[in-house]
């Protein structure tokens, strides 16, 4: 099956069709097959809690695992990775809470924030992917 190959990063608005849409769908799609082949379990992608939203929320050997998609073209910017900060994770340890709260998210397991990196080295090439596991903790976020 081939890749879905991005496109260069558009300025459209977030919420917003575009190039830059395409590729971070693009990029979910990847990350979702190559959890789903790993035998995980997703439970949702694009799960809205409030003005939040979290990319795939899956389930492995009990764990909870709460999976933020960033995907480039180059690294130019720096890597994907990069662009998960303080204030990111915060709204993502948020947004985990408000959907354990509201019954949005099965309850009484452990919870890990994992981000995947999805790059492309340039427009057409096969992507990179690499899962990042317990990228980082919540506990001091909340």
């Amino acid at each position: 099956m081939p890749s879905p190959k991005p496109g260069p990063a558009s300025r459209t608005a977030r919420g917003g069709g575009g190039e830059r849409a395409e590729r971070g769908r693009a990029a979910e799609t990847l990350v979702l097959q190559g959890l789903d082949s790993r035998g995980w379990k997703v439970l949702c992608r694009n799960l809205r809690v409030g003005r939040l939203e979290l990319d795939l929320v899956a389930e492995h050997d009990g764990v909870l695992h709460v999976v933020e998609v960033r995907s480039r073209v180059g690294t130019h910017a720096g890597g994907p990775l990069e662009t998960v900060g303080p204030a990111k994770r915060r709204a993502l340890a948020r947004a985990v809470a408000a959907a354990l709260a509201g019954g949005l998210l099965p309850r009484g397991r452990e919870v890990r924030f994992d981000v995947a990196a999805v790059v492309w080295e340039r427009e057409g090439a096969e992507p990179r992917i690499e899962l990042y596991e317990n990228a980082f903790d919540a506990v001091d976020l909340l």
